[in-house]
């Protein structure tokens, strides 16, 4: 027991250090960004000028269309109105989000009866997977609602008073208001109470956080002026359909399997310290499992884990998504360690073998970081454009070249456009007519593999052919290529300055999701 103890402190010691030692070569590169991460930040700098989700088509303001919610981008945005860059805030948010994922998992830890010592560990735990590794790195929205997630757990894992629950439904509702898929921790926390025949408790939980939630929707249609929900109808499904359902196991297997291997191991573990746990609970299992620590950690693990098959359900969603489920692992496990029997043996083994997975990724995307660069191609490529606008099917070059994105996200350009096509003949006539002195591709028209890459992904088939119709490839830097209207000059091609073009896969490759090993035939989420 102590020479367990002391190989999981020291492993999760260590990873917490690595994951904190690379984040400034992280924050350099911008490996870890990707055109989500510039609509983020497109919005969140909307918001700072005084737009609240911009429509779907604006004269002024450009293309529109999102799924994301309000919280993120509004601190963002409240962070850049106080005087910090755009990107440095992004990343700083970024940070506090993962202090808040690590805590929340500690406080979720010590209130089901874990030690100090061993629930910090496993709350460092949490850092094992590459979903939160690179989290940590990027400028999105998937840490923020799981550490809420963890709090509002915590708040309701030890004597769930009234006012613990209200404060259990405020964070849910709070967890909600930046994802509207974390709602499985309050899910968890329903069952939990429920299984504990705490049915009065769970159904003011359940209806509290539902009242909450429904207010963050409301309060955000009309705080947009009515654009939110319409947005919402336009954008949410990514175009989900029967078959997404139906293939989004095989994906989530995909993603564990291959894009998240250290995330494998938290989660396998997890998985075999429940099955462990239940095979020692013997004859009373009903009251046993009730009074277990381990339950309401497992309930939660068990309802991230259902959620994600609906979120993997809409196409182009990528390795982002396993936070949730990784961050619940780590808590099974930290609730597993002092458990009797065969669950406690399982969780000693598959903790120091997660946060040993852990290590061995932190110090490889570390390496990564410093062999590669995004932001530096992002800043060599706005450099080498003409003057005039722009029209980046990657928000992250008007960004790098201190401009706003005409077009938030080339995914729900797509998308709208299908539902209403005057949308994408608007574009479509903006480049016949040169509006734009130049537009930045992420795939070579010439691309055996565009047409699919634009009919089923970024900006849709209607855009990419005016663009090869009016438009010559004029040179390019790094994964990005520049297209001007036939006549104009050419531009240089290119490497990133500085670094090797190597390593992570590029959005100009079939990649889920910066990092992830994963192929795919459409466009990262």
């Amino acid at each position: 027991m102590r020479h367990a103890r002391s190989l999981l402190l020291g492993l999760a010691a260590a990873l917490a250090l690595a994951t904190a030692a690379r984040l400034p070569a992280a924050w350099e590169s911008g490996n870890a960004l990707n055109h989500v991460s510039g609509a983020w930040m497109t919005l969140a700098q909307d918001l700072a000028d005084g737009t609240f989700y911009r429509p779907l088509h604006d004269p002024a303001l450009g293309y529109g269309g999102t799924r994301f919610f309000p919280l993120e981008l509004a601190i963002h945005a409240g962070l850049v109105r106080a005087g910090l860059p755009l990107l440095p805030a992004g990343y700083a948010l970024s940070l506090a989000a993962v202090a808040l994922v690590v805590g929340g998992a500690f406080g979720l830890l010590r209130r089901v009866g874990v030690p100090r010592a061993p629930a910090l560990a496993f709350a460092a735990l949490a850092l094992a997977g590459l979903a939160v590794q690179l989290g940590a790195s990027a400028v999105r929205g998937d840490l923020l609602p799981v550490g809420l997630s963890a709090l509002g757990l915590a708040a309701v894992a030890s004597r769930p008073r009234p006012g613990r629950l209200a404060l259990a439904a405020l964070f849910f509702a709070l967890a909600f208001a930046a994802k509207p898929t974390s709602l499985t921790g309050a899910a968890a926390a329903v069952a939990w109470l429920a299984v504990r025949r705490q049915r009065g408790r769970a159904a003011v939980l359940g209806l509290a956080t539902a009242a909450l939630a429904a207010g963050v929707v409301l309060a955000t249609d009309a705080a947009s002026s009515g654009r939110f929900l319409g947005i919402l109808r336009a954008c949410a499904s990514g175009g989900a359909g029967v078959r997404d359902a139906l293939v989004a196991p095989w994906k989530l297997f995909r993603y564990v399997t291959v894009g998240d291997p250290s995330g494998l191991v938290l989660v396998a573990g997890a998985g075999a310290t429940i099955a462990a746990a239940m095979r020692d609970l013997g004859a009373e299992r009903r009251r046993a499992a009730a009074e277990s620590p381990l339950l309401l950690p497992a309930l939660w693990l068990g309802a991230a884990g259902a959620g994600l098959l609906g979120v993997l359900a809409s196409p182009g969603t990528g390795v982002n998504h396993l936070v949730d489920v990784e961050v619940a692992a780590a808590a099974v496990l930290g609730a597993a360690w002092l458990a009797p029997g065969a669950a406690a043996r399982v969780a000693r083994l598959a903790g120091p073998a997660a946060a040993a997975a852990g290590l061995a990724v932190a110090v490889a995307t570390f390496r990564e970081d410093l062999a590669s660069s995004r932001l530096l191609e992002a800043r060599a490529v706005a450099r080498a454009l003409p003057a005039g606008a722009v029209l980046s099917e990657d928000p992250l070059v008007p960004i790098a070249a201190g401009t706003r994105p005409v077009l938030l996200d080339p995914w729900m350009l797509r998308l709208a456009g299908e539902r209403d096509p005057a949308l994408v003949r608007g574009l479509a006539g903006e480049i016949a007519t040169g509006r734009y002195a130049s537009i930045v591709l992420l795939r070579d028209l010439d691309d055996p593999e565009a047409d699919a890459w634009f009919a089923h992904g970024n900006l849709g088939h209607d855009v990419a052919e005016e663009i090869r119709r009016t438009c010559r490839r004029a040179g390019g830097v790094g994964r990005y290529h520049v297209y001007v209207p036939r006549g104009a000059p050419r531009t240089p091609e290119r490497a990133a300055p500085g670094r090797e073009a190597r390593g992570r896969p590029t959005p100009a490759e079939p990649a889920e999701d910066a990092g992830a090993r994963v192929v795919v035939g459409t466009p990262p989420r």
